[in-house]
């Protein structure tokens, strides 16, 4: 079959963008996302189509031959999702790399599937336009792809699908469809107003996997704010988070604090880098954004709102410049990019890590309640704790990455099965699953039989108009 499909995805987008069993790009693709020896669904063929017409020609004719879609965004796994048990095509959207317009005067822009943070970022350098990129940690990370997985970045538009605004997808029977006010030609407010008339449809695409596929979005930009002051402090233990979120939380909900506030676990910020000593068991950053008078107030308010928390003190500049985080955190809230995915030093070094997503509401039983399941889990699992907070918009959220060596079946199998546990009990306490990297999202299904988002996926391709695979 390999062979019959292969010819008909490279009659589409050309010989040279469909790649067999025998080509390394296509070794290149499988062996990325085969987390288990195993556990990967048979891949018929990697196919890289360069254009919208092509991504629907090729959407169409899988779905004719019942093939199972591995959608990934571009040269990083933000994003990646797959649909399919069985044979399935690798949907490579790396070609599909174009920054379509870029609007400075109501910033805005439309992007391609491929284009990358940095190559946002880097556009927006070259051309002079005062305006920021809201940044995961990968560079390298799909803008499209992070709006769809319900990415969280670091500046005040930290949440990235709220600030996706129309597009065009593709439709599991390959049809095209434009969204918001793309339905009127040429409409100047495609990137503008995120609703038309009648129901709001871009949400069938947010962690939909294979079965909505978006070919360009629109997405509102950050204007560079006049002033912005960063800052830090040490949290001594994990019974202090709890006074911090408690004494934060209405700087968030009156939106002084507009930014992410990102709480990082000591064990985390070691195993990616080294950390100076003598800092406390959590490490806080955050911004003020603004005009000047008014950024000088947001940091009074902060300053003499944790000051007075026992185990929380300020991290002046000399001891910040000794900690290699900063550098990334700061560019980060800066609405500068990272600066590579998040990696893990032990074991062998160059771990991966699976992440795991959940959100409460911003309180501090919330943050104490999750940290003792956190722990608990990976304490029985035999996984270090490797977590983190980010306070953003209205929401806490936890994510715990669990490391692994990719094609090592036993170590993936624990993750997979600590992962699983986690839903459990998370969900038993009242927190919410947000989101799941690939590996979690699909293979670990295999493992652990069908999981609540593969179960949802297949809901949503039953709905617009798909038979599940």
């Amino acid at each position: 079959m390999s062979d019959v499909v292969l010819d008909a995805m490279a009659a589409i987008v050309g010989a040279g963008n469909a790649h067999g069993s025998g080509s390394d790009a296509f070794a290149a693709g499988a062996a990325r996302f085969a987390m288990i020896a195993g556990a990967a669904p048979r891949y018929a063929a990697l196919v890289q189509p360069g254009d919208s017409k092509e991504l629907a020609a090729v959407v169409a004719e899988a779905r004719s031959r019942k093939l199972g879609l591995l959608l990934s965004y571009n040269g990083s796994d933000v994003g990646a999702r797959l649909i399919g048990d069985h044979d399935s095509l690798i949907l490579d959207l790396s070609r599909m790399n174009r920054i379509l317009e870029v609007d400075p005067v109501n910033a805005c822009a439309r992007v391609e599937p491929g284009v990358s943070f940095a190559d946002l970022a880097a556009h927006l350098a070259r051309a002079g336009h005062p305006l920021l990129v809201d940044s995961e940690r990968d560079p390298a990370g799909s803008v499209v792809g992070s709006i769809f997985a319900k990415g969280i970045g670091h500046t005040p538009y930290a949440d990235h699908a709220l600030m996706q605004c129309g597009g065009e997808f593709v439709l599991p029977d390959g049809s095209l469809v434009r969204t918001g006010m793309g339905a009127m030609p040429e409409s100047p407010t495609w990137p503008l107003y995120k609703f038309a008339l009648g129901p709001y449809a871009d949400g069938l695409a947010i962690q939909s996997g294979g079965a909505v596929i978006p070919t360009q979005v629109g997405i509102w930009l950050m204007g560079k704010p006049p002033a912005q002051r960063l800052f830090a402090f040490d949290i001594a233990d994990e019974a202090d988070i709890a006074g911090v979120l408690e004494a934060l939380r209405p700087l968030k909900i009156n939106n002084l604090l507009a930014g992410t506030i990102t709480i990082t676990h000591h064990a985390f910020d070691k195993a990616r880098a080294s950390t100076a000593g003598g800092r406390g068991a959590w490490r806080l950053f955050g911004a003020c954004y603004g005009l000047p008078r008014l950024v000088e107030l947001g940091m009074a308010a902060v300053n003499g709102t944790l000051a007075g928390i026992r185990g929380v003190r300020a991290v002046d500049d000399a001891a910040l410049g000794r900690d290699p985080i900063w550098r990334e955190q700061a560019a980060l809230m800066a609405g500068g990019v990272g600066e590579s995915a998040p990696r893990f030093k032990g074991g062998g070094g160059g771990d991966v890590a699976a992440r795991i997503t959940f959100v409460a509401a911003i309180e501090g039983a919330a943050a104490t309640g999750m940290m003792a399941v956190a722990q608990a889990m990976t304490r029985a699992h035999e996984l270090p704790l490797l977590a983190e907070f980010a306070l953003c918009g209205r929401s806490l959220f936890q994510t715990v990455h669990l490391p692994y060596k990719r094609g090592q079946a036993p170590g993936f199998a624990r993750v997979a099965a600590c992962a699983g546990q986690l839903i459990d009990q998370m969900g038993a306490a009242g927190f919410g699953l947000a989101s799941e990297s690939f590996e979690l999202s699909r293979l670990a299904d295999e493992a652990l039989g069908t999981g609540p988002l593969h179960a949802l996926q297949d809901r949503v391709l039953a709905a617009v108009g798909g038979a599940t695979a």
